[in-house]
This record gives structure tokens, sequence and C-alpha cells, in this order.
């Protein structure tokens, strides 16, 4: 399941990061306090989801007086998936075993068929879509300013299921 509280802070945070950045897209560096409070988020919880994003190098962190939170690399080249798996959102992202136990087993496979091809549809989205298409859309859409998320996953095939 994905974790959705980690996973909207931390696109937020880098969001914020990438929409400040300069035109090489690494730009000043941000402080986590100020990320913190401008989105009125919980600076400890900003704090930790920053320090999960430069550990796994999508974000640098510099100290100092003109230290803060950059980009490590330009935002064309983050995924939603590199940000969500940075900071743990994705854990368990394909446990079924929320099902009931009693289901029969035509039911059971059924619903676990369904589950995977809904992971993987997901999953191919986050991969594909970069840091920088979201901050294009400035929020308004998950590709750009007119995408529509029915048109980014194609259409289960009954097959699938």
């Amino acid at each position: 399941m994905l974790r959705q509280k980690t996973a909207c802070y931390a696109l937020l945070v880098m969001y914020d990061i990438a929409s400040k950045s300069g035109e090489n897209g690494r730009g000043v560096g941000i402080r986590s306090a100020d990320i913190a409070d401008r989105h009125q988020l919980p600076r400890a919880y900003a704090a930790k989801i920053l320090s999960q994003l430069a550990g796994s190098e999508i974000l640098r962190s510099d100290r100092g007086p003109r230290g803060g939170f950059r980009l490590a690399r330009d935002a064309k080249d983050i995924t939603l998936h590199d940000i969500f798996d940075s900071v743990g959102a994705l854990e368990n992202f394909a446990d079924d075993s929320g099902l009931p136990e009693q289901l029969p087993a035509s039911i059971e496979a059924a619903m676990k068929s369904a589950n995977r091809a809904a992971i993987e549809h997901l999953q191919a989205l986050f991969e594909r879509t970069s840091l920088a298409e979201i901050v294009a859309g400035n929020g308004r859409g998950v590709v750009g300013p007119k995408a529509n998320v029915e048109d980014l996953i194609p259409p289960v095939s009954a097959k699938a299921m």
C-alpha cells in the first residue's frame, strides 16, 4: 500500500525546491524550516523527509549560512518513483494480505490479479512521471496543465484480471 501522507509530503517538498530552483534546476539552497513553515508541515517530519531524500542522492544538503537543500540532479531526471521510494512510501506497496480469509479461491485469485494489474499501472505511471512535469503543471494535473490521470493509465484488459 502506498503510504499517502509520506508520499504527499515528499512530493510537496520536492515540488517546493524544484519550483524555486534557478535555471540550471539546482538554484539556491532552501532551508528545511522555510519549507515546513511555508506549507504548515511539522518541522521534524519535513526535516526527516528531506534527510531521506538527501540520503538517496535526490537532494543535496549544504551546511552554512548559504546552505539548505537543492536538487542533486535535474528535475526531469527525478521520477515520482524515485521520490516515493526514497522516503519509504512504497514499502509493502504490492501487499495484498488485506483480503478476507474465507474468500473462494476464484474470487481471491481475481482480486489478486486485479490488484497486481493496478499496481503495475501505478508503478509505470510513477516511473514515467518526472518532477519537472509536476512542476510544469503547477499542481493542476499529473503531467502538465491539461493532463488527466485517465489519459495516462492504459485501460486494464479483461485478460489482466
